[in-house]
This record gives C-alpha cells, structure tokens and sequence, in this order.
C-alpha cells in the first residue's frame, strides 16, 4: 500500500509469481468480515457525460451508498454485444462476488441516450431516432434482464434509459423479458 492507496485490502494476491484471485468463499473464511449488505448492483455506460448523473439518480432515490457498480461501455449493450464476450463474462462474475459478499438482490441497468457503444456495437445510426434508439436499448435491456432471470431467478431486474439531461425512463414496465 502506497500513500494509503487503496484504502481495502486487494482481492489478489501473490502467492506464486502469478497472480491468483481468491474466490469470495476463501476471502470470507480466511478474513471473516462483517455483512455489508446492499441493495442492488447497478450496471451504467462509461461515458463520463453521465457519470454524475448516475451517482445524483442513485442518490435521489435513497441509494448512495448502498449499491455496488460496475461499469462497461454501453452498459447492457456492452454485455450483449457478439464483439464483447469477454465484458459478459466480467458482468456475470461480479454479479456473483455481489451476491456472495453483499447479498445483492436487485440489479439495476441504467443504459443512456446518444451512447457510442451503441453506435460503435450496434450500428452509426442507432440514435438518429429517439423511438429507434429506446427499442434498441429496450431489446438489448431486456435480453439481458431475461438471461438475469435465467442464470439468478432470485434477482430483481430494473431496466433504466437516461437522457443526457440526466432525466430517466423506466423500461422495467415495458420490457416483457423482465417477467415483471
């Protein structure tokens, strides 16, 4: 640890010249720690036109503090998306180190307008159309939610698409995926 950085313990360690990640279960047996349950995992775009705005949406709902975040371009289209495997594969694993060690059991997909991912992944002219470009963040949201339900039934899945405006329009009623 450097200069008090970072301010936790670091999930990998050296035992060997490779590093090894320890699994949620070996950290909790080797270092009990107390429970630090929260009340949802949100998944939101990188594009930092928005970073505020998430942070500000969380928090007038109640939230700041009590969810755990991981980011990826596109959010739900970056899961998704046949060009980032690998990013789905980050998704599912931190949604289970979440249930594991904060007893997650809601996660919250906050997509945004104009997002390049979604040009990039989708195709330059997803956000032409303000109609066009929500049922593309609907259908890629609620395949996702639908693969959630499928892989951790026990999950709440609350779908969110976010003007640049930081306005939000919940797509959780309108997504049939959802099952809610």
């Amino acid at each position: 640890m450097r200069n008090g950085w970072p301010p936790w313990p670091p999930t990998t360690i050296f035992l060997t010249e490779k590093p090894t990640m320890i699994s949620a279960v070996a950290r909790r047996e080797a270092a009990p720690e107390p429970n630090h349950a929260v009340e949802a995992l949100v998944l939101n775009c990188m594009d930092y036109r928005l970073i505020g705005a998430v942070y500000n949406y969380l928090a007038s709902r109640g939230l700041a503090g009590k969810y755990d975040q991981i980011t990826l371009a596109g959010g739900a289209i970056g899961v998704m998306s046949d060009q980032t495997t690998e990013w789905a594969n980050t998704f599912w694993q931190h949604v289970t180190l979440a249930k594991d060690l904060h007893d997650v059991r809601k996660v919250i997909v906050i997509d945004h307008r104009d997002c390049g991912a979604c040009k990039a992944f989708v195709g330059k002219d997803c956000a032409d159309e303000r109609d066009g470009e929500r049922q593309i963040h609907e259908e890629c949201m609620g395949s996702l939610a639908k693969e959630i339900k499928i892989r951790e039934p026990d999950l709440d899945v609350e779908l969110l698409l976010m003007d640049l405006d930081g306005s939000v329009e919940d797509l959780s009623r309108t997504s049939r995926a959802t099952g809610q």
